[in-house]
């Protein structure tokens, strides 16, 4: 049996669509991310789009998981990914609207954790 690296392991979405790195967002796994976002370079992953900004079936990033969960060190390692990718941090990450129409601010805000850290 081949297994494919990159679809079957890494890009495998479950029936929620959800992968192994919004589950990692999700639960504060801070070392699986980083992890994975080395494993995509690996096997040559659109990093900005099959990761980081990649959604799953509600809608919803990893960015937005972190921030629901108020998973603060989670945000700060995300960010520093959508840097080395050159995402547009504030519109792809920071206001972006999840398909309820939220953004990881109000996430955040219903969780209580804050996103004023990456104002510098």
């Amino acid at each position: 049996m081949q297994v494919n690296l990159k679809d079957d392991l890494l890009l495998f979405k479950d029936m929620d669509g959800l992968t192994a790195w919004d589950y990692a967002a999700c639960s504060g796994k801070k070392e699986i991310l980083e992890t994975l976002w080395i494993f995509g370079r690996e096997v040559q992953v659109n990093l900005k789009n099959d990761l980081l900004l990649a959604k799953g079936r509600h809608g919803l990033t990893a960015w937005d998981y972190a921030a629901w969960r108020g998973r603060k060190d989670i945000l700060e390692t995300l960010w520093g990914c959508g840097r080395e990718v050159q995402v547009n941090l504030r519109g792809d990450l920071l206001l972006a609207k999840s398909r309820h129409r939220l953004t990881a601010w109000d996430y955040a805000a219903w969780c209580g954790c804050t996103l004023g850290w990456y104002i510098r």
